[in-house]
């Protein structure tokens, strides 16, 4: 297999991938095609409106400034660019392929013009568009006001991108060499996942250990100078900060140390060096962010190669004892024993029915990947914004901190809402079963629910347990809080239930990528993220009352808070179980649509 580039074969692979396009556009239907062109001009006017920005800013802004100056300007475009993309690749650890390399290797055709085509299709994401625009306007505008030195900042800007982008494709490939070996998979995703926000969290983290009690000892040796002192030794530090040569070098110095030593760097140290004029130290800083990026996208170019011509799992191994046949049969029936006696267990309150789908459904919930890349969401938030509470030192009243209660619930379930609002789509060729079975609909929309309450319920109340260990709430509150727990499951659960039928996305096994999402979907779905506190907002009119009765002294010793949240509690619970009839039978009149997105296969 010769890993030359061929021309002819690029052409060809880019004419394939063009067809596909149209094909998914023609399927997908005229209001998805408008929905595309409606955001595809957003973007535009996004794009242009930074690229104008940035040329501005170049012009007006950094014409008579030092090299020094640019550095600290490429310093925090490369910053925020490079937190950015990890974001998102946090979202995305899998590696998407426009054109699946498996599908050509029969064929007498090098697969270097696909590898580079799916390249190139992995750079068209929401950072490129926020950030790429601006850079090469200010790149424009620093050669309009700066000279032709500045010419070298389109070199940097090319190696910098490349080095990044064949970094992360690299990475991705490295990680779905490691998830060859499906026993690994689940590990792998939640572990790299959890490492990632970690790392991210760092920085906070170590805010949160070290300087926070030096900080209050400041402050409480400040507070024993008279004010007077104080404010005057404040003016005179802050007038030798801004008047000391000594500190700006020194900063200086240390800013370009750090470029130096971090690849990431070379970018800002080069358009220092080309303010400057020292043009071979930005060639130098461009050739070598170039060449990272060269072999980075040629290593995993190879990986790619090895993972779909099975040369990573075709390594002989230790010939290991095989089972006898008895005993795979005995551990089969087994393991299918188990799973009997699970599925034939008794829920009460509902049907045989529903309660044997609301069994499988959770069984299948718990085991996949997904679901536990999903529960690591939660953990994120109470690791941010648990050190930001602790790392500031407050005094919450009575009525905030059962408010506090309700919005790191309202939190724990908007990280939810992929399992809750798209339900079907995480069944894939499974929703077949729901299609044929004999099931009231409504009953299979009140196990998809019952399946993920166990879920939201454990996390609600570790939410909440961690609200009362932080900030005491009043006996009543806690109850209060427990009751509004399970007034939000149900009121999202209803709203879920039209998403999930109306706006079905089908997803990546083994992640939470939708393949080939519709743009009218997508859309949906934004809609109903925007929309998410308004349908919460219902549920925190029992504290509200409370709060004015308090106010204006009425009924203070009466528990109007906790009454109020049981009787809401109620009340949904019974509009639940009305608006589930109403939902089965438009699941019955949908159910072929849902059939026909959640099983689509990628081309």
């Amino acid at each position: 297999m010769s890993g030359v580039m061929n021309w002819q074969h690029f052409r060809a692979f880019l004419w394939l991938r063009w067809r596909l396009g149209l094909n998914q556009l023609r399927r997908a239907g005229i209001a998805n095609l408008v929905v595309l062109i409606l955001l595809g001009g957003c973007a535009l006017i996004f794009a242009l409106s930074m690229f104008a920005f940035a040329v501005l800013a170049g012009i007006f802004l950094l014409g008579d400034v030092s090299p020094s100056v640019l550095m600290y300007v490429w310093d925090g475009l490369v910053v925020a660019f490079i937190f950015t993309w990890v974001m998102g690749l946090v979202v995305e650890l899998q590696r998407s392929e426009l054109l699946s390399l498996d599908k050509f290797l029969h064929l007498p055709v090098s697969l270097t013009s696909a590898f580079l085509i799916n390249y190139l299709g992995s750079l068209f994401n929401l950072t490129m568009v926020f950030f790429f625009p601006g850079m090469v306007g200010l790149c424009i505008a620093l050669v309009f006001v700066r000279g032709p030195s500045m010419l070298l900042l389109f070199p940097l800007l090319a190696g910098f991108l490349l080095m990044v982008t064949a970094l992360t494709h690299q990475f991705r490939g490295w990680l779905a060499a490691l998830m060859v070996n499906k026993r690994r998979r689940r590990t792998i995703i939640m572990l790299v996942t959890f490492g990632f926000v970690l790392l991210a969290q760092l920085p906070n983290l170590i805010n949160f250990i070290v300087p926070y009690d030096k900080r209050n000892a400041d402050k409480r040796h400040a507070n024993e100078k008279p004010d007077d002192m104080a404010e005057q030794e404040k003016g005179n530090a802050k007038q030798a900060a801004k008047m000391d040569p000594e500190t700006l070098a020194r900063m200086e110095q240390t800013f370009q140390i750090v470029n130096l030593a971090i690849p990431a760097g070379w970018l800002p140290y080069g358009a220092m060096a080309a303010g400057d004029g020292n043009i071979l130290a930005a060639l130098a800083a461009a050739a070598g962010m170039t060449l990272i990026g060269g072999v980075s996208l040629r290593r995993s170019y190879r990986t790619t190669v090895r993972i779909y011509t099975g040369q990573l799992t075709s390594k002989p191994s230790r010939p290991a004892k095989a089972p006898s046949p008895a005993a795979q049969a005995g551990a089969r029936a087994a393991t299918a024993l188990g799973a009997s006696k699970f599925l034939q267990k008794k829920l009460p309150g509902i049907s045989e029915q529903a309660a044997a789908i609301t069994l499988a459904c959770f069984r299948s919930l718990v085991r996949a990947p997904e679901a536990k890349m999903m529960l690591l969401s939660p953990i994120i938030m109470v690791l941010v914004f648990g050190s930001l509470f602790l790392t500031r030192s407050f005094t919450p009243t009575d009525y905030l901190r059962p408010l506090m209660a309700s919005g790191a619930i309202a939190l724990m379930l908007l990280t939810m809402i992929q399992l809750i609002g798209n339900q079907f789509g995480f069944d894939r060729s499974g929703f077949r079963v729901f299609v044929l079975s004999a099931a009231p609909r409504s009953d299979i929309l009140l196990a998809k629910n019952l399946a993920i309450a166990p879920l939201v319920g454990v996390l609600g109340l570790i939410v909440i347990a961690i609200i009362q260990v932080m900030l005491p709430m009043r006996f009543d509150h806690l109850l209060a809080s427990v009751a509004q727990l399970f007034s939000m499951f149900l009121v999202i659960a209803m709203m879920g239930n039209w998403l999930s039928m109306f706006a079905p996305m089908p997803i990546a096994s083994g992640s939470l990528k939708p393949v080939n999402p519709k743009a009218v979907n997508i859309l949906m779905n934004i809609l109903f993220t925007f929309l998410f506190p308004v349908f919460l907002a219902p549920t925190l009119i029992p504290l509200g009352i409370e709060y004015l009765l308090h106010e204006y002294g009425v009924m203070g010793a009466v528990p109007v808070y906790l009454i109020l949240a049981l009787l809401e509690a109620i009340a949904v619970y019974f509009l639940f179980r009305l608006m589930l009839k109403w939902q089965g039978s438009v699941l019955q009149r949908r159910e072929q649509k849902i059939l026909e997105v959640v099983t689509a296969k990628v081309e």
